[in-house]
C-alpha cells in the first residue's frame, strides 16, 4: 500500500519550509565556527608540599582553539592553562600539558598547544637551624667602644631546597648602626636571606643590643 500525503502541496511546502530552517542553522553554524590562538596564563597547582620548585617557568603558553568563540569565549575573561603537579617528583622532568588542563565551554576544541610541555626542577624542601649573626656598622663617639653584641633569638628556623642550604651556617640581619652612639644600642632588625628561595620559619622579631661603654671601663666577667 503507498502512502500519500493528503494535501500535496502543504506537504511539499512544509518540506521546503524544513530544509530551509535547516540550511539556514546549519550555515550559521559553520560561519560560528572560527580558530584562533590565545595567549593563555600558566598556572601550576597541586604541587606535593615535600617539594620546592626551582627552576624558571614561562608566565604563558600560546594556546590554538576551534569553536564558536565570538559566542562561547568571554573577552574580558584570561585564559588559564592550570598544569597539575600532584605526580611530581625531584629531579628535571618535562610535563606535558593537555587540553583537559585548561577549562573552556564544552564547544571549544583545543587543537593544539605551545609548547606542548614544560621542563620544571624540583627539590626535597629541608628545615635548617642557624646561627643570627648581627651587622654593625659604624663607629661609636670619641672615647667609646664597642663592648659586646647581643642578639635573641641566637638561632632561627629556615626552609628551602635541599641545595641552596647547603653550606649554610647563619644569617646576617640587617645592620645596626651605632655611628656616635654613647651608650647602649638596642633595635628591631631583620634576617637577610642568602637566596631567594629561602624562607624563615618564625615571624618572630630579632631584637640586637650593642653595649657602647667609655673607652678604659672594664667589661664585667661573667661569674
Amino acid at each position: 500500500m503507498t502512502l500519500r500525503p493528503r494535501y500535496p502541496l502543504l506537504f511539499l511546502v512544509s518540506l521546503l519550509a524544513a530544509f530551509l530552517l535547516w540550511y539556514i542553522l546549519s550555515a550559521e553554524r559553520t560561519r560560528e565556527i572560527s580558530v584562533r590562538g590565545v595567549r593563555a596564563q600558566l598556572t601550576l597547582v597541586n604541587i606535593p608540599s615535600n617539594l620546592v620548585l626551582v627552576s624558571g617557568v614561562p608566565d604563558t603558553v600560546l594556546v590554538q582553539l576551534r569553536g564558536p568563540l565570538s559566542r562561547a569565549l568571554d573577552p574580558r575573561a584570561t585564559l588559564e592553562v592550570l598544569l597539575d603537579l600532584s605526580n611530581a617528583r625531584p629531579g628535571t622532568n618535562s610535563y606535558p600539558i593537555n587540553a583537559s588542563d585548561i577549562p573552556l565551554p564544552p564547544e571549544i576544541e583545543v587543537v593544539s598547544v605551545e609548547p606542548a610541555a614544560i621542563s620544571l626542577e624540583l627539590e626535597r624542601r629541608q628545615t635548617l637551624s642557624v646561627a643570627v649573626r648581627p651587622i654593625v656598622e659604624g663607629v661609636p663617639a670619641a672615647g667609646f667602644v664597642l663592648a659586646s653584641v647581643r642578639v635573641v633569638p641566637e638561632q632561627v628556623a629556615i626552609q628551602g631546597p635541599e641545595s641552596r642550604l647547603d653550606g649554610v651556617d647563619f644569617v646576617e640581619t640587617t645592620p645596626v648602626s651605632v655611628e656616635g652612639a654613647t651608650g647602649p644600642v638596642e633595635t628591631m632588625v631583620e634576617p637577610v636571606l642568602p637566596d631567594p628561595l629561602l624562607r624563615l620559619l618564625s615571624a618572630l622579631p630579632i631584637q640586637v643590643v650593642v653595649q657602647i661603654e667609655p673607652q678604659g671601663v672594664p667589661t664585667p666577667v661573667p661569674d
